[in-house]
């Protein structure tokens, strides 16, 4: 399928969903418990993964799922908010700001995995610390 004609809608979306994101998580940092901004920021994941698959963008498609998986877990009550996870959501909106910025140049998502971001996400998720996952991930 040739989803060419949609790239701008596309950009426009993502970039209306990183500003919500960016929103949310400022308003995460003070109100980590804050149940709707929580619900805010796994819709705009979810939005975003959901818009990346469509359009065939894996790399963005697998962060922004790696992300959605960490707000359903915090919203399901098995996971806290920290201030490592904060940061490490800050690190996942600059990554797909990165591959907005390549695909408005270039049509296409870049050749960063994000592997290091993926790896903090999923310590924190298991429990880990996030310097852990960033030690093993900087090797």
């Amino acid at each position: 399928m040739d989803v060419s004609q949609y790239l701008e809608v596309f950009i426009d979306e993502t970039k209306e969903h990183l500003q919500t994101l960016n929103d949310q998580v400022l308003i995460l940092e003070e109100e980590p418990d804050n149940i709707d901004t929580i619900n805010e920021i796994f819709r705009a994941a979810h939005s975003l993964k959901g818009m990346a698959g469509t359009m065939g963008f894996k790399r963005m498609q697998r962060l922004t799922h790696d992300m959605e998986n960490v707000f359903s877990t915090i919203r399901d009550g098995k996971m806290n908010v920290t201030p490592d996870l904060v940061d490490v959501v800050f690190k996942c909106l600059d990554a797909i700001e990165e591959y907005l910025d390549c695909i408005i140049n270039s049509s296409d998502e870049g050749e960063n995995d994000n592997d290091d971001i993926i790896g903090m996400l999923n310590a924190c998720l298991e429990g880990g610390s996030v310097s852990s996952a960033e030690s093993v991930t900087n090797k």
